[in-house]
């Protein structure tokens, strides 16, 4: 049983690795950023929180980065002395998530902050994981950073290196994005408006039913959706339409125009999108029906002078 076991750990990262996030956490507000992506926040901070969130599709082999972003209430106070953060990355092969390996992530506490198991690179779960330069995974200590966005502000930074199977993401060689703060007013609300136009377009066809005229704009988002986990090919575009055919008939679309949406890109400069208020998609609708409104996130990527969909 033990071989069996000891073979099987090994084998992960080669075979087919599914990567997830597990957050669990109290009253503060924080951003989790995976390789210069948000992939979960919390802007109220209010209640407690415990998901997972899978992430193969912002996941490479080799080099990546788990950045923790802690707000307090207010710009200068202290954090909440009751407030606590527990990001951990996992791993397990497809098709066995019962078998869930530790590989690294942050321990933070408002009265401590970041405790000191997890401010240097830990132990593993799994000791078949190698904490070595001789191709198993490097865990870095936890580069540490305060009042960087204003005062107050915690951020926690580590590299973690794993050679795994997953092939690199288009967006991480795409052309850099505009970076907001860099932009005059004129020059990003002509961005808005540019990637609003291309929302615009999606947004009327599925209002009247043409889906099929604008799936073809989702081929790279679909076709790396089923590579990072592991469906057939064509899956991910099948389950798109479906929710357009399903979803959009049953929703009041909200408009897009003006300056209701604007251009935001990612931290890591590759992927750009067009948001309402807050981070809520630009696609968006209220059901007809009820209360409640379905949201369609969409990222691009730069190619030279093009915009493409990316996720």
């Amino acid at each position: 049983m033990t071989n069996q076991m000891d073979s099987r750990i090994n084998s992960i990262l080669s075979d087919s690795p599914v990567f997830t996030l597990m957050i669990q956490t109290l009253g503060t507000r924080y951003d989790i950023i995976l390789n210069g992506v948000m992939v979960y926040d919390d802007d109220s901070g209010s209640g407690q929180i415990s998901t997972s969130v899978p992430v193969n599709h912002w996941m490479r082999s080799g080099e990546n980065t788990l950045k923790l972003v802690v707000y307090p209430d207010d710009e200068g106070a202290p954090i909440n002395d009751g407030a606590s953060i527990e990001v951990d990355l996992l791993v397990h092969n497809d098709g066995a998530d019962d078998l869930q390996y530790r590989i690294g992530g942050y321990k933070f506490s408002g009265k401590e902050h970041i405790s000191k198991s997890a401010s240097s690179g830990y132990k593993l779960d799994a000791e078949k994981f190698k904490v070595d330069d001789n191709g198993g995974i490097i865990i870095s200590d936890v580069l540490i950073k305060t009042d960087t966005l204003f005062d107050g502000v915690y951020e926690f930074s580590r590299t973690l290196i794993i050679p795994n199977s997953l092939p690199l993401w288009s967006f991480f060689g795409s052309n850099d994005v505009p970076n907001d703060p860099d932009l005059s007013e004129d020059d990003y609300w002509e961005i808005s408006a540019e990637l609003r136009d291309h929302l615009n377009i999606i947004q009327t066809n599925l209002v009247e039913g043409n889906i099929d005229q604008i799936l073809p704009l989702f081929k790279e988002r679909n076709d790396e959706l089923d590579i990072a986990f592991y469906y057939a090919a064509g899956t991910m575009e099948a389950k798109l339409k479906d929710s357009f055919e399903v979803d959009i008939p049953q929703l009041d679309m909200l408009e897009l125009s003006g300056r209701y949406v604007s251009y935001a890109n990612e931290e890591n400069l590759k992927l750009a999108s067009v948001y309402r208020q807050g981070r809520g998609a630009a696609i968006s609708g209220n059901y007809k029906e009820g209360p409640g409104s379905l949201k369609f996130p969409i990222m691009f990527r730069k190619q030279d002078d093009n915009w493409v969909i990316t996720r």
